[in-house]
Formats: structure tokens, C-alpha cells, sequence
């Protein structure tokens, strides 16, 4: 009997019929039954009230009608092609979700099944459902969570994959495939020792054997570093930390691996430059002294050579970073350090010691080849370099220093070399020099004398002496130079050659030059209350102060404070610090000539000596250095110069000045070649401001050689 029959049978029985109504009517199905015209004959409780419906509404509704009132938002299957595949004797599996009614939602899955009569013709269906909205919500909750933890793991910077116990890859993060540049096919499946060079992978069983026999438990985030194979053969070093999970027997093996190739660049990088020039390359001065004293420990011990250490150093420097740009000052460097290598010996051990100090140390057979190749590494250097489409012109000071027995650690080398270079530099640089032992006592001499030099104004050791200046053509006194002189307590009188550079070169000037202002000042200020003039005082400034001082400032200062200084006051630069910035240059004196301060060029001649720059100066003086007055007129070279140069002075309309004049011969021989103004022993040496007094109220109507004697009787007071 076909299952209809059995409901029918059943309900002619009152037991069968309780029976058959209590299992189609508790049963945990949706159940209905509907006829060949698709008219529901039949629909047990779990039907009706998943659909909505009470029970008169149930007799003869269609099956399409039913779904249609639910509110039925999407399915598989069409209510048209249910309807046809179970028309033609199809069972039919489907499933929908129905809105029987509003912010009510019902999965449901089940199957459309054909009734048949003895003939095999079609009479029924029978539709059984079952609800599967609780069991479609987890697997919609699970598919979230595997598409947050899949995105989450791809979103990963780091490699994070799944192994078995086996060693087989089991799933890969997006970050892993990039990392060892596989693709996600070619990696599934793989045994991990694919990712392992050589001779990692033929360990890997036993990497995994011990790991499950320690028992210990590891954490995500902890691990070590290790090597791996990248698909193209490279080998880099990865961070591995490892974490196990458990499925009943079965071991799973979660890797995270971080590409740690960056962080070890950077870290090398960083060691580098602890030991090297970034710019250069070359050692640093501590590894530089490091390097040496292991190299000379087995290079002394064969004997037979002659080890130098050189100092180098750029001079002015700061010139051509100012002047043309740092990039440019950083391409001469360059281009310096690439000639080193040129011409040192090979083997020679190159450090940069400051921005534009090098030192090295190199092998000889001898003293005499060493002096032949710092003097052919000096030649080399002065040749053009040519950086960036700029030509540049270096001037290079050599100190050096030859190993001896004494010498115990390269340290002690270095300093002998850097005590030459300073020898070079204070003479005047772009030179070589060799280390001698005089030269420890005079750096110690220029060391003490820093030490005074500092203490020197609050002690009262200085003073400032005047030097007439002497018309030419009248022999009258036409002004002063105003010149510092040092007498320690115990050191005795200190030329002004020795503590002006030392007073230079540790930046004292400044402050010293500003005592001499005041000095010089107050003095004039003096003189011209007592009711007599000496004419235009002049001042010698370093070429630090007159640049980079506040030397018109303080100078209109003192103006304001003595208004009677205005025209009694005039400045001497030499033509060195004048053309070291031209444009600051012509600045600073358009600015004193603006408070009526004249500026002279003092020792022209030893310098540049050039038209170029003295008729771009706003000047008014010219000062002849003694170096060319001496031995004229006899000395034809010199006198040639002289009238060469008071020629082209008088052409810019500028006053000339020669210094050291002491004998008749040079007064004559300057006055005849027009010479405006005279200075020197023959007039007068240089006297304390009460020797000048004396001096200018007893002159003469001219300046004779007799009265040198009452000069200096006067100086001596």
C-alpha cells in the first residue's frame, strides 16, 4: 500500500488514525501533502505554523500560493520548475528562506516528492521540510570566521603557515607565497624542507622528532633566527617562531616567519659607519688607530721597512662649502681620497679624521722615498678637480712622521704627524713638513701661551705702543698705528708674531681685539682733551673680527660715547683676510666708512697683489710691506715694485703708505717715486701713548735722523 493509502486506511481505524496523526503531527518535519492539481490536502502543525497558517486556511491551497504568502526571499529552485521536475515523477531536492512574517526569517531544506498511483501516474505530492535556520546561522557564523581569519592571515606582514607532523604544508598566508615566491599550488602539499637550503633540509625529520620528544610547549613570538631558500635559489635570513595545536593524536605546526633581511642591512650598515666615513668611506680615526696597531704588530716584527703616518689638511676649506656649495665640497673629498689611493703605496691604511683632515699610514723602503711620495701626493692634490662642471683648486698641508723605536702605539705617530701639520700651517700652509723634536717643544710652547693668553687682560699684560706716520714731502707726523704688545710676568716680552696667530687660531682675537678698541679709544679721546692731535689712529684686526666680528658695532658704540672720535679712527685688515669673502669685504668697510672709519690694506704685496680686487674695495690706504722696502733703492726688483705700486694706487686715487723705512736712502728713494705717506725705525719706533705726546709737542717742522736718540730715550720712559 502506497503512503496515502496508509493515511486513509489508517483513519478508518480510530487507533491507526490516532497513530498516523501523532507521528505526522509531532514529527520534527514540516509535512504536506498535495494532490495533482498542486491543492495542499494535508499540512501537520510544524507546516502550518512554519508557514503561517491556521488550519481552515490549509485545505485546497496551492503549494505556489503557500510560498508565495510566507514572503519567500530566494531559493534554489523556482515555484515554476518545482512544479514541473515533480510533475514528471522527479523527486526534487530544494531549499528557501521564507519571511512568513516581518524581522522573521526561516531556513529551510527539504524535498518535493512525487505520489504515485498503482499505475505509476503522478496523483500527489508529499513535501517534507525540515527548518535549518539555527544550523544555517552557525555555518554562516563558522564561514565568517574563516573569511575574517583567511583575510586577517593575508593581511599579515609576516609568513604564517600549517605543517603536519610530517613535515607536509598545509595552508599559507599570502605573506609566505611573497616571501619565498612560490605560489600558494606550488606550496600546498610541498614538504616544508623545500624552504631550507642546504644542509637544513635533510635534517628537517629530525628538527621535528626533537621538538615532539622535549615536550616543551612553544609560544607564538618567540623563536630564532634561521636560513631560508627563497624559489630562485637565494638564501636570507628569516626570524621562526613556532606554535604547536593538537587535534585529538594529530600534531599540527603553526611557523611564523619574518624576512629579517632588511633589519640585518640596516645593522650592518650601522657597524659600518661606527668604524667608517659615511661620505668617504674610509676608517674612522679610532678604527684607523685600531687597524694600525694590529698591522704594525706583524709588519715590525719582519723588519726592513719604513713605516710613515701623514696628516693631511684642506686649506680653507670652508671657502668652497661657502663659496660653491657643500655638495661640491663633498666631490673634492671625494676626489681627494680617489688620488690618495692613486699614488700611497698599496697596502696604505687611509682614515678620515675630521671634515677635511685625513691621516695614513704607509710603508717605505726608506725616509727618502717617503719625502718623494708626499711631496708627489702634494703636486698630485693641486691639481684641478673638477666636480659637478666646477673647476676647484685645493691647497693641501702634509705633516708626517717616521716610526721609530720610541713609537709604541700608532696614537703616539699620529700626534708627531699632526704636530708637522700645524708647523706647515702656522708658516703659512700648502706645504710638507717632516716631524723633528722641536717641534713637540714649540707645540708646547704655543700651548702654554694659549693657557696666558686667556688670563692676559684681567692681569694687565697688555699694552698698546704707537708708531708715528710721517708725510713724505713735509716730514710732519700725519697719524699713528696703533700696535699690541704682550709682556708676561714670567715669560718675559712675547712677539705679537708669535701670540697673534696662537690668539688667532684659538679664537682669543675677538675678545682681544675688543680691549684694543677700547685702549685705543679712551687713548685718543685723551689726547684730544689735552688740546693736541696726532692725526688718524690706525688699528691692525684679524681677518676673523673684521668678517664675522661686531667690529662696526662696537666701534659706532664707542662713537656714541665719544663723538670726538668721529675721523680719528681708522682700520688695517691685510689683503689675505680682505679677499678671503670679497663681497663680506666690501660690507664691512662701506659699513665704517658709514661712521667715518677708514680702512687701510696693510702688507700689500705678500698676498694676491691684484687690480681685481683692490679697485672693487672701498679703501683709502695702500700700506707697502717692509718686505719690499728693504733694499731699495739698490735692489732694482724691489724698487720696480714699489713704483709699480704706487702707480697703480695713485691711478685708483688711493693714498700709499711703506713701512720699515730706516735708512735716508729709502726716505729718499719712496719720496722721489711718490710715496705719500713713510713708517719705520728712521722716524720712530714704537713708543707707550706718553712717549707719543712728548714726541709730537717737541717736533720739529721735520723728522730728522738725529733725533732718533731722543726717540728712544723717550720710548724707554
Amino acid at each position: 500500500m502506497d503512503l496515502f493509502g496508509t493515511f486513509v486506511a489508517a483513519a478508518e481505524d480510530g487507533f491507526l488514525a490516532s497513530l498516523a496523526s501523532s507521528i505526522l503531527d509531532d514529527a520534527p518535519l514540516c509535512i504536506g501533502y498535495f494532490d495533482a492539481e498542486k491543492g495542499c490536502r494535508f499540512a501537520n502543525g510544524l507546516f502550518r505554523g512554519t508557514f503561517g497558517m491556521i488550519a481552515d486556511e490549509v485545505a485546497g491551497a496551492r503549494f505556489r500560493d503557500i510560498l508565495e504568502a510566507a514572503g519567500r526571499s530566494d531559493g534554489d529552485v523556482s515555484p515554476e520548475e518545482l512544479g514541473r521536475r515533480a510533475s514528471a515523477g522527479e523527486t526534487v531536492m530544494f531549499g528557501f528562506a521564507a519571511v512568513p512574517e516581518p524581522g522573521r526569517r526561516v531556513d529551510l531544506r527539504g524535498c518535493l516528492v512525487p505520489h504515485r498511483d498503482r499505475a505509476g501516474t503522478t496523483v500527489g505530492f508529499l513535501a517534507l521540510l525540515e527548518d535549518v535556520t539555527e544550523r544555517q546561522r552557525a555555518l554562516e557564523n563558522l564561514l565568517r570566521r574563516e573569511q575574517f581569519a583567511t583575510s586577517l592571515l593575508d593581511a599579515a606582514v609576516d609568513g604564517i603557515m600549517t605543517i603536519d607532523a610530517r613535515g607536509t604544508i598545509q595552508s599559507v598566508n599570502d605573506a609566505c607565497c611573497r616571501m619565498f615566491g612560490y605560489d600558494e599550488a606550488e606550496m600546498l602539499g610541498a614538504p616544508v624542507a623545500l624552504l631550507m637550503p642546504t644542509p637544513h633540509e635533510h635534517r628537517h625529520a629530525g628538527y621535528i622528532d626533537s621538538y615532539l620528544a622535549s615536550g616543551r610547549a612553544k609560544i607564538i613570538g618567540t623563536g630564532r633566527e634561521v636560513l631560508a631558500k627563497r624559489k630562485d635559489g637565494s638564501v636570507f635570513p628569516v626570524h621562526l617562531s613556532v606554535g604547536e595545536m593538537r587535534f585529538n593524536d594529530e600534531v599540527t605546526f603553526i611557523g611564523i616567519a619574518r624576512d629579517v633581511s632588511d633589519r640585518h642591512a640596516a645593522e650592518e650598515r650601522a657597524r659600518f659607519l661606527t668604524n667608517h666615513d659615511p661620505l668617504t668611506g674610509l676608517l674612522s680615526r679610532r678604527a684607523f688607530l685600531e687597524e694600525c696597531d694590529r698591522q704594525m704588530a706583524s709588519r715590525l716584527s719582519r723588519g726592513g721597512r719604513t713605516h710613515v703616518v701623514f696628516s693631511f689638511d684642506v686649506d680653507q676649506f670652508r671657502e668652497i662649502n661657502e663659496g660653491l656649495g657643500y655638495h661640491v665640497g663633498d666631490g673634492v673629498l671625494k676626489a681627494i681620497v680617489g688620488r690618495f689611493a692613486e699614488i700611497l703605496p698599496k697596502g696604505s691604511i687611509l682614515c678620515r679624521v675630521g671634515a677635511d683632515e685625513f691621516a695614513a699610514l704607509a710603508c717605505f723602503a726608506d725616509r727618502t722615498a717617503a719625502e718623494e711620495v708626499a711631496n708627489h701626493v702634494h703636486a698630485r692634490l693641486l691639481g684641478p678637480i673638477y666636480v659637478d662642471r666646477q673647476m676647484v683648486l685645493v691647497r693641501m698641508s702634509i705633516g708626517a712622521a717616521v716610526h721609530d723605536a720610541s713609537i709604541r702605539r700608532i696614537e703616539e705617530l699620529l700626534t708627531k704627524a699632526e704636530l708637522a701639520l700645524q708647523t706647515v700651517q702656522h708658516e703659512g700652509g700648502n706645504s710638507v713638513c717632516f716631524y723633528t723634536p722641536e717641534m713637540a717643544q714649540a707645540a708646547s710652547r704655543r700651548t702654554l701661551l694659549t693657557m696666558h693668553l686667556a688670563h692676559a687682560v684681567q692681569r694687565n699684560e697688555l699694552k698698546v705702543v704707537y708708531q708715528p706716520i710721517i708725510e713724505a714731502k713735509t716730514g710732519k707726523a700725519a697719524g699713528a698705528e696703533a700696535l699690541l704688545r704682550w709682556s708676561h710676568t714670567s715669560l718675559g716680552a712675547v712677539s705679537p708674531a708669535e701670540f697673534i696667530p696662537i690668539a688667532e687660531d684659538s679664537g682669543l682675537i675677538v675678545s682681544i681685539t675688543d680691549w684694543v678698541l677700547e685702549a685705543v679709544a679712551d687713548q685718543v679721546a685723551r689726547w684730544h682733551d689735552e688740546g693736541f692731535g696726532c692725526g688718524r689712529v690706525f688699528m691692525n684686526v684679524s681677518g676673523q673680527q673684521f668678517l664675522r666680528g661686531r667690529l662696526t658695532t662696537r666701534l659706532a658704540e664707542l662713537m656714541t660715547e665719544k663723538p670726538h672720535l668721529a675721523g680719528l679712527i681708522g682700520i688695517e685688515i691685510t689683503e689675505q683676510a680682505a679677499v678671503r669673502d670679497l663681497k663680506a669685504t666690501v660690507q664691512a668697510i662701506s659699513a665704517l666708512a658709514s661712521i667715518s672709519v677708514e680702512t687701510a690694506i696693510d702688507d700689500f704685496g705678500t698676498g694676491y697683489s691684484s687690480l681685481s680686487y683692490v679697485q672693487q674695495l672701498p679703501i683709502t690706504k695702500l700700506k707697502i710691506d717692509r718686505m719690499f722696502v728693504d733694499g731699495v733703492p739698490h735692489n732694482l726688483k724691489n724698487a720696480a715694485l714699489v713704483r709699480a705700486v704706487v702707480g697703480m694706487a695713485h691711478g685708483l686715487g688711493l693714498t700709499v703708505v711703506a713701512e720699515g723705512v730706516e735708512t735716508l736712502a729709502q726716505r729718499d728713494f719712496l719720496t722721489d717715486v711718490g710715496c705719500d705717506l713713510l713708517q719705520g725705525y728712521l722716524f720712530s719706533q714704537p713708543i707707550p701713548p706718553m712717549a707719543l705726546s712728548l714726541l709730537l709737542r717737541s717736533q720739529p717742522e721735520t723728522w730728522r735722523p738725529s733725533r732718533l736718540l731722543a726717540v728712544k730715550e723717550l720710548a724707554a720712559r
